[in-house]
C-alpha cells in the first residue's frame, strides 16, 4: 500500500469509523481455532453466521441477521484486521495498512484505528 498523507489517513479514519461503529464482529475463524481463543478468554461471544447467510449486495463484508449488522474482519478490504477487546493486550507491530477493530466483550465495535 502507498504511503498515506495525515489529511489521507484521517479521511480514511472517519469514513471506516462511520460504516462499522456499532456493527457486531461475526466469528470469521475455523471453529476449531475460535475454540482455542475461548479456552483463554471466557468473556469472548462472537456470533458465528448461519451457513445460509448472504452479504449485503455490494458490501461483501457485511452481513445482516435478524436486523443486526455483522462484520467479516477477513472480508475488510485491509492488508489484515485486528479484534482488540477490553483488558487484552496487543502487540506494538505497527502497521498503517491494518485495520483495528475495538469492541466490547460481546463483539460490538466501539472504535477503529488503522496502525
Amino acid at each position: 500500500m502507498n504511503q498515506l498523507s495525515d489529511e489521507q489517513q484521517q479521511e480514511r479514519l472517519n469514513d471506516w469509523t462511520q460504516k462499522l461503529t456499532g456493527m457486531y464482529i461475526a466469528q470469521d475463524m475455523p471453529e476449531a481455532d475460535y475454540m482455542r481463543v475461548k479456552e483463554r478468554d471466557q468473556k469472548l461471544e462472537l456470533e458465528t453466521l448461519p451457513e445460509d447467510a448472504r452479504a449485503v449486495e455490494d458490501t461483501p463484508w457485511l452481513f445482516v441477521v435478524d436486523g443486526k449488522k455483522f462484520v467479516k474482519p477477513s472480508l475488510l478490504p485491509f492488508d489484515g484486521s485486528r479484534h482488540i477487546r477490553p483488558g487484552r493486550p496487543i502487540t506494538r507491530d505497527l502497521r498503517q495498512d491494518r485495520i483495528n477493530l475495538y469492541s466490547e466483550d460481546d463483539g460490538k465495535i466501539t472504535k477503529i484505528a488503522f496502525f
